[in-house]
């Protein structure tokens, strides 16, 4: 490794060496002076006399020749590890470093009566310069409303509101069914066991593959013995195989109710009287969800072009740290799996702390974060939607730890008026 060692630092008994690495890697070495060593190892060594009980001693009087003689490698092992939490602590501080991940600590030489040195290696969150912030290519494309569009959505609400009625032949997907399930034992035609009642739609995914393959060829009324594949919970196992009677007793098909005013007012609890009025509103929305989608088209280019014209490389310990809150994998987890998710992650984790990053170093440099009237009206926005006053607003935020997201949403909103501002937008 090639190193530059920096001008040793000190402060209340500890001394700290830097030994800058590649890329964002730094080596610290720190040294605990014997004083201070010293006086924790008498502090630890008075604590356990006074705590511990020894045969001829009452307690809180065992003498420190006894103590040192009994637990003198346990009082050095204790000391060791406080003594070098609490440098480490001092030495990031004193050198102003921001780790980006835990340290790894070498190289521990320690005797008693003597001083405490040891290495820690770690990688420091990067310092980020925006040398340009605008000039770039953007364009902002609102898509407009297609008669599609709302179609859909007036499709789903007849769905939302459709009835059911039986019908007499086999069902298909989409379907609503009744049938009666029973394991079959070998040789068996009819169950012995009692059967169970289930009514599901074909085609939810709520029965097994087979099963409902089974049912598509049954009508109302009839019933059958069919074999049918179970997954198995294990990886490489044999699927297993089981019989099962299944009888269909009904079969309904869903009926859409006409697209009229009697739906527009039911479907939205009478806000809208006629069907003009619920897709006059269907098409605001989509107007405005568009315009959502283009602003975020555009602040994607604005970050890529800030990202591209502003390069810089990231810790692989931050990216692991970040990769570890995305997946939250369990205790149990197996490692290929774990690995080959992290991978493909990644690139994604990358970009995700790269703009965030970027954004956070703007928002310093051009010192856009919101004024306490800013957040204030705000507040007044919100609580006058939600139907609250701002006081209780703010009350509840504060309480779920919201707040500081409204302040950093805040900021990164002017973050953005100031970035589009430097570019032109076609």
């Amino acid at each position: 490794m090639d190193v530059d060692t920096s001008d040793r630092k000190q402060s209340d008994g500890v001394q700290v060496a830097v030994e800058v690495g590649d890329g964002w890697s730094r080596r610290l070495t720190i040294t605990v002076a014997p004083e201070r060593v010293a006086r924790a190892r008498s502090r630890e060594r008075e604590r356990l006399a006074k705590s511990i009980r020894l045969k001829g001693f009452r307690k809180g009087k065992v003498p420190p020749a006894v103590v040192e003689q009994r637990y003198g490698p346990d009082l050095d092992a204790f000391v060791t590890e406080r003594l070098i939490e609490a440098a480490y602590r001092e030495a990031v501080e004193l050198e102003d470093l921001h780790p980006a991940g835990a340290a790894s600590i070498s190289n521990v030489q320690y005797a008693p009566g003597e001083r405490l040195i040891f290495q820690a290696e770690m990688e420091i969150v990067p310092t980020v310069e925006i040398a340009r912030d605008g000039g770039f290519r953007l364009s902002r494309k609102v898509e407009p409303v297609t008669d599609e569009e709302v179609r859909e959505i007036l499709d789903r609400i007849r769905a939302e509101h459709a009835d059911w009625a039986p019908v007499t032949r086999a069902p298909t997907e989409g379907d609503r069914v009744a049938v009666r399930v029973a394991p079959l034992a070998e040789g068996e035609e009819t169950p012995a066991a009692e059967t169970k009642a289930y009514r599901f739609p074909l085609g939810s995914g709520q029965a097994l593959p087979d099963v409902e393959k089974a049912i598509a060829t049954l009508a109302p009324g009839e019933a059958g013995a069919f074999l049918v594949e179970f997954p198995s919970e294990e990886e490489g196992a044999e699927v297993e195989r089981r019989r099962l009677h299944i009888a269909l007793e009904e079969v309904e098909e869903r009926v859409l109710p006409e697209l009229d005013d009697d739906l527009a007012a039911a479907a939205t609890g009478g806000e809208h009287a006629t069907v003009a009025s619920l897709e006059g509103t269907i098409r605001e929305d989509l107007a405005r969800h568009h315009e959502d989608e283009a602003e975020g088209r555009l602040r994607g280019q604005i970050l890529e072009g800030l990202i591209d014209a502003n390069p810089f490389t990231l810790p692989a310990s931050l990216v692991d740290r970040y990769l570890d809150g995305m997946l939250r994998a369990p205790e149990d987890a197996d490692p290929g799996e774990l690995r080959q998710a992290k991978e493909s992650l990644r690139p994604h984790a990358e970009r995700q702390i790269k703009e965030e990053m970027i954004l956070d170093r703007l928002i310093e440099r051009e010192e856009l974060d919101p004024s306490p009237e800013e957040v204030s009206a705000k507040l007044e926005e919100l609580a006058e939607r939600r139907g609250m006053t701002p006081a209780a607003l703010r009350r509840k935020l504060e309480k779920e730890g919201q707040l500081v997201s409204l302040r950093r949403n805040l900021a990164v909103e002017k973050a953005f008026e100031y970035l589009k501002s430097r570019s032109e937008i076609e």
